[in-house]
């Protein structure tokens, strides 16, 4: 299984990292959560920044960027503006989109930048359009020459910054080789971590994804980040160290993603089951 290490922090190894994400809608709100994540575990934290009221605000981003970075000084920073169409609260242009991440990632205060996979009109996330998980090397580089997230990626690692191409789906778990065509796609996109969060319907959808987590784990070039939504899918939050999840996301406060657990007694958990 491949690891990741940033700072003192590795991924990919022993049990899952906690990230507790900030989903504050002012200045106030976000330092208040700031300050509760202080006590409590974890080792990321995501600032949610589609919640912040005035993201498109250049100066307002870095500056929230710093307050961050001083209040919280040894946790990792994930910078995240989350998309409507994947489950965040802001609806921007495509365009402003990739300016607030290029403005993140220039900025030298953030350790992780996520970036969805499927931006761009380039290519619709639809079944239609997907090979199987054994094609992805082989199609990657077509899709690469017109993704907008091409000179993104290389800037952030420019940068010192490591990324996670993600893709949620807040409506179903697509098949089995759908969700590995996925993973192995940010894999060839040159993501250091590959997320990937479904909505079950039943329990075997949940089965589902912890197959194909322990199957990109064993095969991926990069961690994998997997996680079923909902109170049906919370086994996957805590089953990281079994089916190679590399990172899964606690509370301190109010939740970005249903089925996310208050991040003491995910920390509980997850060194019980570690025993």
């Amino acid at each position: 299984m491949a690891s990741l290490t940033i700072k003192d922090k590795t991924f990919g190894e022993g049990i899952p990292k906690i990230c507790i994400p900030i989903t504050g809608r002012t200045e106030k709100e976000i330092q208040d959560a700031a300050g509760r994540i202080a006590g409590q575990p974890h080792d990321v934290v995501e600032w949610r920044a589609d919640y912040y009221e005035n993201i498109t605000d250049e100066k307002l981003l870095l500056s929230i960027l710093k307050l961050l970075k001083n209040l919280l000084p040894h946790s990792l920073l994930l910078f995240t503006f989350r998309t409507k169409k994947e489950g965040g609260v802001h609806e921007l242009s495509e365009e402003d989109y990739l300016k607030i991440c290029r403005t993140a990632a220039k900025s030298g205060l953030i350790d992780l930048l996520d970036l969805e996979l499927f931006t761009g009109s380039y290519y619709a996330a639809s079944p239609e359009a997907q090979v199987s998980g054994s094609d992805a090397s082989k199609s990657a580089p077509d899709i690469l020459k017109t993704s907008p997230l091409k000179s993104l990626i290389s800037l952030a690692h420019e940068k010192g910054c490591h990324v996670i191409l993600s893709n949620h789906d807040f409506h179903k778990t697509p098949k089995q080789d759908e969700l590995l065509y996925r993973l192995s796609l940010m894999d060839a996109m040159g993501a250091d971590m590959a997320k990937l969060a479904v909505m079950p319907r039943c329990e075997n959808d949940v089965l589902s994804l912890l197959a194909v987590t322990r199957k990109a784990a064993d095969s991926l070039r990069c961690p994998v980040i997997t996680m079923s939504m909902g109170k049906l899918g919370a086994v996957s939050r805590i089953s990281g160290k079994l089916t190679g999840s590399c990172l899964t996301f606690g509370t301190a406060g109010e939740a970005s993603a249903p089925g996310q657990l208050p991040a003491r007694i995910l920390k509980q958990i997850l060194e019980t089951l570690s025993v």
